[in-house]
């Protein structure tokens, strides 16, 4: 019942106590994986207890599963004695393995514990907080043979074709673009097809003043930059550093610069089984004009965005396909989350029709599962609302592999091998399009130890120092 609640329509969800534990039935368990990773979405923290979040069933969690603020690492990789905190992906984890007997959880530490043997254990595996994205990221040895078993494991929870048509941008933003979801001009620039050159020349050709870079197969705003076409114009090394940095990236995604986004809210809509759970609205860091991040949810959401925001994000997951059951059939997907933009001022690609004296909201992006959940910035305790949402969409997938004619794990096994293809609406019509069952591993020089964790962390200082150096120079010419 609790899932047809109300309250979960509202942005401002109440207290856990509202939200009764529903009962399990006790028969043969429900293996179900947690593959865990995330370091930046604490739930031991004040501002978690402070709102009113509840962290008393975490007393007897394992400190393993906690994780070291400072090297970002697992307990269980750290040294005796060192103090750690539990994260969202392993708060869901550890509440239904509390409180759902008929579900065997299995809580996998991204990437260490990740092998086929252990993903194949379990009838499926969700992917809660570590993905590919953290893998790309990363890009030590070991990253090929860990892409490697998520690719072909076959239990994945999103599958992995579903990873990697989120994964690859271009795949969910041209189907949105062909079914009417609003989005700033675009550019795909892709490896092999691509020059410093050939780019500026299509940008100019656009109408372009201003542009973004951001990247495929990557996370964490990393490889992200702002440019203008005046300032690439006079110095040609700004692009041919950008290509050369980053030649690995199998996709740049360029887009004409969107001023609102230094003025105007960022709103994130959280959906699961295709509804929505709620909002929060940021100006992120790398977008602010003092470099601060800004977060605002609940009430505090401007109307005006969040109506606008699930407009936009409903029509958009609707490109999305449905999760796939190990074996065969579907289920409503888990957490998507839709992150709507919004432009307030002129633009100047030559197709493009936005009233510049009028707010015009766009979808920017769209994250899987794995996503960041903003636990702390809420109003309410959101670890039972997950608890229960994942709890049940593991029962529904039980329920529909029970139905499969044929063994999921053989179906699995076999359906690895193969591509992965989706279903999309483009003009009204259904159009089968094949995905690419694996990307292309960065080749990189490998990190080591904990570098893994903070891979990300020291990527985005560089790119900070780069785009430093970069003005150090022009200002001195």
């Amino acid at each position: 019942f609790w899932l047809k609640c109300p309250i979960l329509a509202f942005r401002g969800i109440a207290s856990a106590s509202a939200l009764q534990t529903p009962s399990c039935t006790v028969a043969m368990p429900i293996k179900v994986g947690f593959i865990v990773g995330k370091d930046t979405d604490i739930v031991e923290d004040p501002k978690f207890t402070d709102m009113g979040g509840d962290v008393s069933f975490l007393a007897d969690m394992p400190d393993d599963l906690r994780v070291d603020p400072v090297t970002r690492e697992y307990l269980k990789d750290c040294e005796p004695g060192t103090k750690g905190y539990a994260h969202c992906d392993v708060a869901i984890a550890w509440w239904i393995k509390k409180n759902c007997p008929d579900i065997e959880v299995d809580i996998i530490c991204g990437p260490g514990d990740i092998t086929l043997k252990r993903l194949q254990s379990n009838d499926f595996n969700f992917t809660l907080g570590f993905n590919a994205v953290n893998l790309m990221v990363a890009n030590n040895q070991e990253t090929p043979k860990i892409m490697k078993v998520l690719a072909t494991c076959g239990n994945l929870a999103p599958d992995w074709g579903f990873e990697q048509y989120i994964l690859q941008k271009s795949n969910y933003m041209k189907d949105c673009m062909a079914n009417g979801v609003p989005m700033a001009p675009t550019i795909f620039s892709l490896k092999g097809k691509r020059s410093p050159e050939g780019l500026l020349d299509e940008i100019k050709a656009r109408g372009w003043k201003s542009f973004v870079m951001k990247q495929s197969e990557s996370g964490f705003s990393l490889g992200f930059c702002k440019l203008k076409v005046e300032e690439c114009e006079k110095d040609s090394s700004i692009l041919t550093t950008y290509f050369k940095d980053y030649k690995h990236i199998s996709e740049f995604v360029v887009q004409e610069a969107v001023d609102g986004f230094t003025r105007n809210w960022e709103t994130r809509c959280f959906w699961y089984n295709g509804e929505f759970l709620y909002a929060i609205a940021n100006i992120a860091a790398v977008s602010s004009e003092d470099g601060a991040e800004r977060i605002v949810t609940g009430d505090d959401v401007p109307a005006e965005f969040l109506e606008n925001a699930k407009r936009i994000g409903k029509e958009a997951i609707k490109c999305l396909p449905q999760l796939k059951v190990p074996g065969g059939g579907t289920v409503p997907m888990v957490l998507v989350r839709t992150d709507i933009g919004c432009s307030d001022s002129q633009m100047y690609d030559k197709d493009l029709d936005w009233d510049p004296t009028r707010k015009t909201f766009f979808l920017n992006e769209i994250e899987p599962s794995s996503t960041t959940y903003f636990v702390r910035h809420l109003k309410f305790d959101c670890i039972p609302v997950y608890g229960k949402l994942y709890a049940e969409t593991a029962r529904n997938m039980k329920e529909q592999m029970d139905k499969n004619p044929v063994p999921a794990k053989r179906a699995a096994a076999k359906r690895a091998a193969t591509p992965m293809k989706f279903t999309k609406a483009v003009s009204g019509k259904r159009v089968t399009t094949p995905r690419a069952t694996q990307p292309t591993v960065m080749k990189k020089t490998a990190m080591k130890g904990a570098a893994m964790k903070v891979a990300m962390k020291a990527a985005a200082k560089k790119s900070a120092k780069a785009t430093k150096a970069t003005k150090a120079t022009k200002a001195t010419k």
